[in-house]
């Protein structure tokens, strides 16, 4: 939770004290309170990120900055990230370093590895930061890391990186890093050990990868970790499953998607595979078991996707419109040519439809668009081999 282990009484200024009591009470008991309270919680962090600069709290400064990437990142607002990245390495490089030996108690040293996690979920996705800003990112991580502790998170994401890249020697050197540093791990195991659970797929250790799964599913995690089952939202099967799903999808592991959604997918209760509140992908997935009962509500999703484009990541916009290409795709195999749609630049008749086959191309297009232009900044990437496994997947 926000402020967590910090200690209002210990701080001197009345309106700081009274600022950081309120943060911590709309997020006390839920991480969903993050979401739920987003907009007077960006407004109350960043009235204390100027007080606490004021006052010269920079212990509070810097984990009031972290907190409001943490907060952005789950409400996908990378641009907010990007941008107060660039605050949060100005003003380390003036007062980290100088400021730490007055706060020896504190995790003061260690916010500037979760700062830099913060960071690369942003980063490492966005077009306009290409290879050479991308690697040059990383080593300033790795060096933050190395100095300051928690070095695991880089380790881990540097796999999440290799990953998309498919870099099978890169994911596991990351992997034999992240393995010498994992002891360090305070916060919750199961997402601290997501991408070292990931990268077994991409090296071809499938069996290891579902093992370990079931592992984090049934609690067989060492015991002194297992009070994160009751805050961890990835934990559930459901979203292991699905993360799983993704990940095959994304890289080409099309026996593997089929033994995950036949194996354990479809054998979930049909009110949880149908979520309301699904994303894209997981709409997919009825739709490849044919499944389009929510048919109004899938194309609002993907109006809403469409709307939301410019405040998403390239990546993130890539995979969405891949999957609603997909949708749309299977929609028009399964017999519905025409459907009722307002999306902006799709033309439509005078009573608002359009061949089904006509919007599954508009939102190739909005793929194209987006998995292109990333490849381009990232060399390393390669779109046509996502496409294509997207393709291969769900049978088009």
């Amino acid at each position: 939770m926000t402020y967590e282990g910090v200690k209002t009484s210990q701080i001197q200024s009345e309106e700081i004290r009274n600022l950081v009591a309120r943060t911590q009470e709309l997020t006390r008991g839920s991480y969903d309170l993050y979401d739920q309270n987003y907009k007077i919680l960006s407004t109350l962090l960043k009235r204390l990120l100027g007080l606490m600069k004021q006052e010269k709290e920079w212990y509070l400064y810097f984990y009031t900055l972290y907190e409001l990437l943490y907060l952005n990142m789950r409400d996908n607002n990378f641009t907010e990230i990007v941008k107060y990245a660039e605050l949060y390495y100005k003003d380390s490089a003036l007062y980290m370093d100088r400021e730490l030996p007055n706060y020896p108690d504190t995790n003061m040293a260690y916010v500037n590895v979760w700062t830099y996690n913060m960071i690369f979920q942003a980063y490492y996705q966005y077009y306009q930061i290409d290879d050479v800003r991308m690697e040059a990112f990383m080593k300033q991580y790795e060096e933050a890391a190395l100095r300051y502790g928690k070095t695991y998170n880089y380790y881990s994401d540097e796999m999440q990186l290799a990953i998309m890249y498919m870099d099978v020697d890169r994911a596991e050197r990351a992997a034999r890093k992240f393995l010498l540093y994992e002891k360090e791990m305070r916060s919750c195991y199961i997402c601290g050990h997501l991408q070292y659970l990931f990268h077994f797929l991409l090296i071809g250790q499938e069996r290891q990868a579902e093992e370990l799964m079931l592992d984090y599913i049934h609690k067989r995690i060492p015991k002194k970790h297992v009070w994160c089952y009751q805050y961890c939202q990835r934990a559930e099967p459901d979203s292991l499953y699905l993360d799983m799903m993704e990940l095959c999808v994304r890289s080409g592991k099309q026996e593997m998607f089929r033994h995950y959604y036949e194996t354990y997918w479809m054998e979930l209760p049909h009110e949880t595979r149908m979520d309301e509140d699904a994303d894209s992908f997981q709409r997919l997935l009825a739709a490849h078991g044919g499944c389009f009962d929510q048919l109004d509500k899938d194309i609002g999703k993907a109006a809403e996707d469409i709307g939301e484009e410019r405040k998403e990541t390239t990546v993130n916009n890539m995979n969405a419109f891949l999957e609603w290409w997909c949708y749309f795709s299977l929609l028009d195999q399964s017999g519905v040519h025409e459907i009722s749609v307002q999306f902006p630049g799709l033309e439509t008749d005078g009573q608002g439809r359009a061949a089904t086959r006509t919007v599954s191309e508009y939102m190739q297009a909005k793929a194209d668009q987006y998995g292109e232009k990333f490849a381009r900044a990232r060399a390393q990437f390669d779109y046509g081999v996502t496409k294509e496994s997207y393709r291969r997947c769900f049978g088009l």
